[in-house]
């Protein structure tokens, strides 16, 4: 069960020094078919934080084809999570700990932000059997050490977006995370991290593992929840496909089934991708897509997180793929 001060730091003294904490604060414009992502890794043992701010408008395989990416590596890390400015303009305070956000922002090229984050549901806890009926089956506490602690929230998103001088209204519902815990930097597991929100009463949120090189079907289903009209409801199995162009997805379908037997079943296109690598170890082939799910429109986000140990050892496999 994720309590308010789970908003902070979890770190001892004597954690590892490969510790990580992060927030992700996603936001999206439908009729622009623009998606952005604040994304904050710290690694307090080290003292260094790295922050991604980027806004995704198009179709392609190069990150800096993008609208806009301010991608720096090494900022102070901020003394505590609740409150903190960083040097890149970017301030984010924890208005209601673990349940609300503000976030504001004063970048270069006249882009700025100012935006709010309220959940519509409590945190979702990958590691509570309780809310995670796949969590009693795991080994260990978590799916992998990146997430000895973990939390996923369906957020409505508020606020204005100035990007490159072009303003934006930004009223939106999207899923965001925080997690802390021991993260090294080579050969990471591949996973699927994937939401469609369809308005505030429908929330489809999921984990898979994945072997893109070997097939479009995904893989093993590791956590994930269904949020509608205010309930939260674990998901017990789930199966999805998708179509690529190389490593970029292009779509799919996806089918889950929750706690009450429930099933919700999707078909999402993506409206623009590319390879988006917040920090340098890591690539995460991201999407933002339309979704339908009998006849009702939404949007959402996917990131399928490849380590580059795993891009280079199978980039033959891959470079085969239309």
């Amino acid at each position: 069960m994720i309590k308010p001060e789970d908003a902070e730091y979890h770190f001892k003294p004597d954690s590892h020094w490969q510790w990580v904490e992060t927030i992700a604060l996603p936001f999206h414009v439908p009729e622009a078919s623009l998606n952005g992502i604040i994304y904050v890794v710290t690694r307090p043992m080290l003292g260094v934080c790295a922050c991604d701010i980027s806004l995704h408008d198009r179709l392609t395989d190069l990150w800096e084809e993008q609208l806009y990416i301010d991608n720096q590596q090494h900022l102070p890390c901020p003394k505590s999570l609740l409150n903190f400015t960083l040097p890149n303009g970017l301030t984010i305070e924890a208005t209601d700990p673990s349940r609300r956000y503000r976030a504001k922002y004063e970048g270069i090229d006249e882009t700025r932000f100012d935006l709010d984050f309220v959940a519509l549901h409590d945190p979702f806890d990958l590691n509570d059997p309780e809310m995670d009926p796949m969590a009693a089956k795991r080994q260990s506490g978590a799916w992998d050490s990146s997430w000895s602690g973990h939390y996923d929230v369906t957020y409505r998103v508020t606020g204005e977006l100035v990007a490159r001088g072009k303003r934006y209204k930004i009223d939106c519902v999207d899923t965001g995370d925080r997690s802390w815990g021991p993260r090294p930097e080579r050969d990471n597991s591949s996973v699927i991290w994937w939401h469609a929100s369809f308005g505030e009463d429908l929330t489809v949120h999921l984990f898979k593992a994945h072997n893109l090189a070997r097939t479009n079907e995904m893989g093993a289903h590791i956590s994930g929840y269904v949020s509608e009209r205010d309930k939260v409801y674990g998901i017990v199995s789930s199966r999805g496909t998708q179509e690529y162009r190389k490593a970029v997805p292009l779509g799919g379908e996806i089918e889950v089934t929750d706690t009450r037997g429930k099933t919700f079943l999707m078909t999402y296109s993506a409206i623009n991708s590319c390879y988006w690598a917040p920090y340098p170890s890591n690539t995460y082939l991201q999407s933002y897509f339309r979704a339908n799910h009998n006849g009702k429109i939404g949007y959402g986000v996917q990131q399928l997180g490849l380590s580059r140990a795993y891009l280079t050892r199978n980039r033959d496999a891959i470079r085969a793929r239309n």
